[in-house]
């Protein structure tokens, strides 16, 4: 058809079907949203709806400053904060995130999977807002500046919780973090 701002405005201008062709051409990223958030089908496929359903709600709102797929991601990262509020926070490592049977023996898939849950576990330490930055940066391959444009949070701050989140994890995975509360 044409750019995702023209089918926006033939939407707007009442040929409302093809809204599906935007949904088609983002589900699969709006749903591996819900699955970090959630981490079951049912509840990633509900929150899925949700967010295109909004979108649709808000679509008169998009003036295109930036691009569709960011507005769409930034409606989506709202809901699912909102929505995940109410259950405990995401951590965004998949669970079929192992090694193939076929690498390495045993013990190689012992490390593997301790290494992991280490991994999980550092990740639930750090604060929400790093983990959210950091998970939007690396899960998704989002620029800075899509982030910034998501969270609302200024571009240097994206770039400063990012680093954080790092060296906090570096910290955590070796050991290397002093007992007492931490808030970076």
């Amino acid at each position: 058809m044409g750019s995702d701002f023209e089918i926006i405005q033939e939407v707007l201008h009442g040929k409302r079907c093809l809204y599906g062709e935007l949904v088609k051409k983002y589900e699969q990223q709006i749903y591996a949203l819900g699955i970090k958030f959630f981490h079951n089908q049912e509840d990633a496929e509900d929150f899925s709806q949700e967010v295109f359903l909004k979108a649709y709600q808000q679509l008169h709102t998009f003036r295109g400053d930036s691009s569709f797929y960011t507005w769409l991601f930034r409606i989506g990262y709202f809901l699912g904060l909102s929505w995940n509020r109410r259950k405990r926070p995401a951590v965004p490592i998949p669970e079929d995130f192992d090694i193939p049977e076929s690498s390495g023996g045993p013990e190689t898939q012992h490390f593997r999977k301790d290494a992991i849950a280490a991994l999980r576990h550092a990740l639930e330490e750090l604060p929400e807002r790093y983990r959210i930055c950091l998970e939007l940066y690396f899960t998704f391959g989002m620029t800075y500046q899509d982030i910034s444009n998501i969270t609302d949070i200024p571009i240097g701050t994206v770039k400063s919780h990012v680093f954080r989140a790092k060296s906090r994890l570096k910290d955590l995975l070796t050991g290397t973090v002093a007992e007492g509360p931490h808030d970076l």
